[in-house]
């Protein structure tokens, strides 16, 4: 039975893709839900209705493979030259989203939670999310001596809460932050080239995407093996196959595949179906309601003092959206963002941004911590 399970999990995955895909086809209702959204909220559906009970290792694998596979092809859109020029303004946001999150998620804590059991591992938990990513919050949370039920708790808070936002982000998000930043209007922000989007591609060209993909992850994956002995290391596998993938975009045999972001983009797409399927509602019964109204605060002070923030010093709007993506969600959420703006050239820049908040999340996330739980005995 669970070879069943799994079988009809993998060709979810492989077969709704195509039919988000055609979402645009839907009149105002394909408008409004991207694809993207479509795919992850779909995998929520399947997972919280028990319509797939495959093992959640399983899930986490197939969701790991599909990024890790998709990370590459769209990275081979990426213009150094974009990323000097629009250098300052990326990482003027990134400062500001960190700053925002520290600020919003100390403020939040100490004013409107303060008598909270736990209350300074819980801050420091979201901060170290929202500034780096999973990763950090478990590390801070072990760093402050939170227990594993609580972690797992303030994790699965963080899940629905985040995949909430992650959902206005990649749907009406763009819009709404327009009417309020100045919007990037430039030349330099082409979308796919025409040759890219034309006409449909052949089984080879797809497996010669794939091939040059899988490549780039196997050495990744060894490299992670020499150093660490092991492929544990997220940061060090994502810097890996980001540094492979634009050395290899310079190859001109790279060059001639004719259609690797479409490809890059479709294994996104069952990213995002995985991603849904881990997301599990019911760890949050009972005992929840007040770790999640401390999450939607956090999440909510900390993107909205980011956007004033952003206001007031003159960033655009793709450069918030992509900093804001790169703090509270982490390098494998770039792609889908760049996905809903229509730009890869900002995947590069995003992922930079993200892989310093992870390096800076657990600093940020113990210290605000103890000094919450100074502060508050």
């Amino acid at each position: 039975m669970e070879t069943l399970h799994i079988l009809v999990q993998v060709l979810v995955m492989l077969i709704f893709p195509f039919v988000a895909q055609r979402s645009k086809h839907w009149g105002q209702f394909g408008n409004f839900l991207s694809p993207v959204v479509l795919c992850y909220i779909f995998g929520m559906i399947l997972s919280n209705f028990n319509l797939v009970q495959t093992p959640l290792t399983f899930r986490e694998t197939c969701s790991q493979i599909s990024i890790a596979l998709a990370l590459p092809l769209l990275l081979y859109s990426s213009d150094l030259s974009f990323v000097y020029r629009n250098l300052k303004v990326f990482m003027l946001s990134f400062v500001l989203a960190v700053l925002s999150a520290v600020v919003a998620t100390g403020a939040i804590s100490y004013l409107f939670f303060a008598n909270f059991p736990f209350i300074h591992q819980a801050a420091g938990m979201l901060l170290a999310v929202y500034v780096g990513g999973t990763v950090n919050l478990f590390a801070t949370g072990y760093g402050l001596e939170a227990s594993a039920d609580f972690i797992g708790l303030v994790n699965a808070a963080d899940i629905v809460v985040g995949g909430s936002y992650l959902l206005i982000l990649t749907s009406v998000g763009p819009k709404l932050v327009a009417l309020v930043l100045r919007r990037k209007v430039s030349n330099e922000y082409t979308h796919v080239e025409e040759d890219e989007k034309a006409g449909t591609l052949s089984m080879g060209m797809i497996a010669a995407c794939l091939l040059s993909s899988v490549l780039i992850l196997a050495i990744s994956v060894g490299t992670s093996f020499l150093v660490f002995g092991n492929m544990k290391n997220g940061t060090f596998l994502i810097l890996c196959l980001t540094t492979l993938s634009i050395a290899a975009s310079r190859l001109e045999i790279i060059k001639k595949l004719r259609g690797s972001f479409q490809v890059g983009e479709y294994l996104l797409l069952m990213f995002c179906v995985g991603l849904g399927l881990l997301a599990d509602l019911e760890q949050l019964v009972g005992g929840g309601f007040q770790i999640v109204l401390l999450t939607i605060a956090t999440i909510l002070g900390t993107v909205g003092l980011h956007l004033i923030l952003a206001k007031i010093f003159k960033v655009d709007d793709e450069a918030f959206l992509v900093t804001s993506t790169a703090t509270i969600f982490g390098p494998p959420f770039i792609p889908q963002i760049a996905a809903t703006i229509g730009n890869p050239k900002v995947i590069l820049p995003g992922i930079a941004a993200a892989l310093m908040g992870i390096m800076l999340a657990n600093y940020l996330g113990i210290s605000l911590g103890w000094f919450l739980a100074w502060l508050l005995n």
